[in-house]
C-alpha cells in the first residue's frame, strides 16, 4: 500500500483507532448488558433454590426410608403376633406354661408394634413440613424459570441490537486497515494486541489521549516540530502518537 500524504497517514491511523475504540465500547456494552446481569442474578437464585430443593428432597427421602423400614418391622411383628394367636387358638398347645409363653411374646410384640407406630407417627410429623416446603420451592422454581425465560429473550434481543452495530462498523474498519501501509498496519495491530485497545492516539497539549499521561516536555516539543503526519510513539503506553497541530 502507498503511504499517502504524511498528514493523511496520521488521520487514517486515528480513524482506524476511533473505529476500534467504538468496537471496543460495543464489546464492553455487550458484556455488561443489564439483561445479562439480571439473568445472572436469576441463575444464582435458581441455583440456590435447586440446592435447597435437593437438600430437602434428600432429607425427605431419608425420613421416608426410615418410615418404610419401621412399617416393614411393624408388619413383620403383626404377622408373628397373628401366627402366635392362631397357634394359641388352635387347641394344639395345651400346656399352661407354653400358652403363657405365647401370651407373653404376643404382649411383647404388641408393645413393639405400638413403639414402632409411635416412631412412624413422629416421622410423619417431621415429613409434613418438609413436603410443604418442597411444594413451595417447586412453585418458586417454576416462577424463577418463567422469569428467566423472559430475561433470556430480553438479553437475546439486546445482544442482537449491539451485534448489529458491531457488524455495521466492520466493513469500514476493514477498509481503513487496508488503506494503511503494511508496515504501519502491522505496527498498529501489534500495539493493539499488547495494550488491549486502540493502537494509536492523539497528542493533545502534552498528553497522550490513549493513556492520559503527560509526556516529557522535550518529547512533546520534538513531536510538535516533526513534519505533519509524523507517527510518534508514546513513551508511557507505546501507542502510535499523532500530534494535533
Amino acid at each position: 500500500m502507498s503511504a499517502g500524504e504524511p498528514g493523511e497517514l496520521g488521520e487514517e491511523v486515528l480513524a482506524l483507532a476511533a473505529l476500534d475504540e467504538a468496537l471496543d465500547r460495543l464489546a464492553h456494552e455487550l458484556a455488561g448488558l443489564p439483561a445479562r446481569r439480571a439473568l445472572e442474578a436469576l441463575d444464582a437464585e435458581l441455583e440456590a433454590c435447586r440446592r435447597r430443593q435437593a437438600g430437602l428432597a434428600a432429607e425427605r427421602d431419608r425420613l421416608a426410608g426410615e418410615q418404610a423400614a419401621l412399617e416393614a418391622q411393624a408388619e413383620a411383628a403383626r404377622v408373628r403376633r397373628d401366627q402366635l394367636e392362631a397357634r394359641a387358638r388352635s387347641g394344639q398347645i395345651r400346656a399352661a406354661r407354653d400358652l403363657a409363653a405365647i401370651d407373653e411374646e404376643m404382649q411383647q410384640l404388641a408393645r413393639h408394634v405400638a413403639g414402632l407406630e409411635d416412631q412412624e407417627l413422629a416421622l410423619m410429623e417431621a415429613l409434613e413440613p418438609l413436603e410443604a416446603e418442597l411444594a413451595g420451592l417447586a412453585a418458586e422454581l417454576a416462577d424463577l424459570e418463567e422469569r428467566r425465560a423472559g430475561r433470556a429473550a430480553e438479553l437475546a434481543a439486546a445482544e442482537r441490537e449491539v451485534e448489529a452495530q458491531q457488524v455495521a462498523l466492520l466493513p469500514e474498519r476493514e477498509a481503513r486497515a487496508r488503506a494503511l501501509p503494511d508496515e504501519v498496519l502491522a505496527r498498529y495491530e501489534a500495539i493493539r494486541r499488547r495494550v488491549g485497545g486502540p493502537g494509536a492516539a492523539r497528542l493533545v497539549g502534552g498528553r497522550c489521549e490513549g493513556c492520559h499521561l503527560t509526556l516529557p516536555a522535550m518529547e512533546v516539543d520534538r513531536l510538535r516540530r516533526a513534519p505533519g503526519g509524523t507517527l510518534g510513539t508514546c513513551e508511557q503506553c507505546g501507542r502510535i502518537l499523532v500530534p494535533v497541530h
